[in-house]
């Protein structure tokens, strides 16, 4: 009988090592933070493309960079534990939004309506909001609730047909891809440009925003009208 010597055994023994730990790191069990986690993605626009524009995410846990190619569009995969705030900035412009959950999450001076209307939903501004969702639990529970979303979209999308007599293409201005140039989504900026209902350079109107900001809070989130609350919900459906 062939007997092994102590080298040989020592070669057999690194090497069962190895590829143990090659197992383990290519069934996930790695913790060296290298796993890719999941996408938010989406379109950066003003009417027209956002191009070339920095984006980053800021998370409840994680944070998540990208930038936008010459049609708006970014992608971002990183490990996140949601919500994210999101800001787009180029030269032309900085608009902001945010992410429920992984999928498409667009960035448009609509998006950045809704955080005024949900700011003054949850009585406060904006400016506290956005740094404020890595941070407060309150924000981070309501923009991870999808009925408060939907919610505060439709109240968005029925002020501007109040104000400007514009009804905006189906389906939720947050979370729909597009692309700009085509009709849907980017038509509603073109038209909601053309009614001065956001500026050129990207910014909802003083008039838009104070009445985005009175509608909001005249529907406080866990009242009758603003859903299920701030609380407890669940987390945000996007459409990819």
């Amino acid at each position: 009988m062939n007997i092994l010597n102590s080298g040989a055994l020592r070669a057999l023994q690194y090497g069962s090592i190895a590829m143990a730990a090659f197992a383990l790191a290519a069934c996930g069990g790695s913790n060296d933070g290298s796993s890719p986690g999941a996408t938010v993605k989406g379109t950066a626009a003003i009417g027209a493309a956002l191009v070339n524009a920095s984006v980053t995410l800021t998370c409840k846990n994680g944070s998540g960079s990208a930038t936008s190619d010459s049609n708006g569009a970014y992608s971002a995969t990183f490990k996140f534990d949601p919500p994210c705030a999101i800001t787009a900035s180029n030269s032309t412009a900085t608009i902001h939004s945010f992410a429920a959950a992984a999928g498409t999450f667009n960035v448009t001076p609509l998006t950045e309506v809704l955080l005024n209307y949900l700011a003054a939903q949850l009585g406060t501004t904006e400016s506290v909001l956005l740094p404020g969702i890595a941070t407060n639990a309150t924000y981070q529970s309501a923009l991870t609730n999808t009925t408060v979303i939907n919610n505060a979209v439709a109240g968005v999308t029925a002020l501007l047909k109040k104000l400007y007599g514009i009804t905006l293409s189906p389906g939720s201005f947050l979370t729909l891809a597009f692309t700009p140039g085509t009709n849907g989504p980017d038509s509603d900026l073109d038209a909601l440009l053309a009614a001065g209902a956001i500026t050129s350079n990207g910014q909802p109107s003083a008039a838009l925003l104070a009445a985005a900001i009175a509608a909001g809070a005249a529907s406080p989130i866990g009242s009758g009208n603003a859903g299920s609350g701030a609380t407890g919900g669940t987390g945000a459906s996007t459409t990819q």
